[in-house]
């Protein structure tokens, strides 16, 4: 009996955290038992938004890199045929500068692995909430006592 208490227990603290936690996000007038839905649909949504912002982020990152990398060919060529010392000096600052904006891009691309990490770890937590809902169904329909007054055809939920 005393672990039954407990379980019981342990249910209710975890239904008041799942709660609180959903009304700082927002899920007020959800039926109890969309809570849990609404939190994994919601990480769906944040998962898929992350890889789409992710995956425009290494478009636009590599689109950009062969487009300095001539440049840099151009402003290279450029230098070797030119005697002027403004034309020089413009060239040999727009290399450094190219230098520059090639290594920002690959903080950019070597960033977007964080990308990689926070999917997983999405995942993972929806792979734990889909647990845990399963467990405690499983759980919630042991503990219904059996009804002799109900009839009529079985309903699947």
């Amino acid at each position: 009996m005393k672990d039954i208490d407990n379980l019981r227990n342990d249910l209710t603290t975890m239904m008041r955290e799942l709660r609180s936690s959903m009304q700082e996000i927002d899920s007020d007038g959800l039926p109890q038992a969309a809570v849990v839905n609404n939190a994994r649909d919601r990480l769906h949504y944040i998962g898929s938004l992350t890889e789409q912002a992710a995956s425009r982020t290494l478009t636009a990152a590599e689109n950009i890199l062969p487009i300095l990398k001539a440049q840099r060919h151009e402003a290279e060529a450029l230098l070797a045929t030119t005697d002027a010392p403004e034309v020089r000096a413009f060239l040999e600052r727009l290399l450094g500068e190219h230098a520059q904006a090639g290594e920002e891009i690959s903080g950019i691309i070597e960033a977007q692995a964080f990308q990689d990490l926070v999917g997983q770890m999405v995942n993972k937590l929806l792979n734990t909430v889909q647990h845990l809902e399963d467990s405690l169904a499983h759980l919630l329909v042991e503990d219904i006592p059996d009804d002799p007054l109900l009839a009529g055809p079985q309903v699947r939920p």
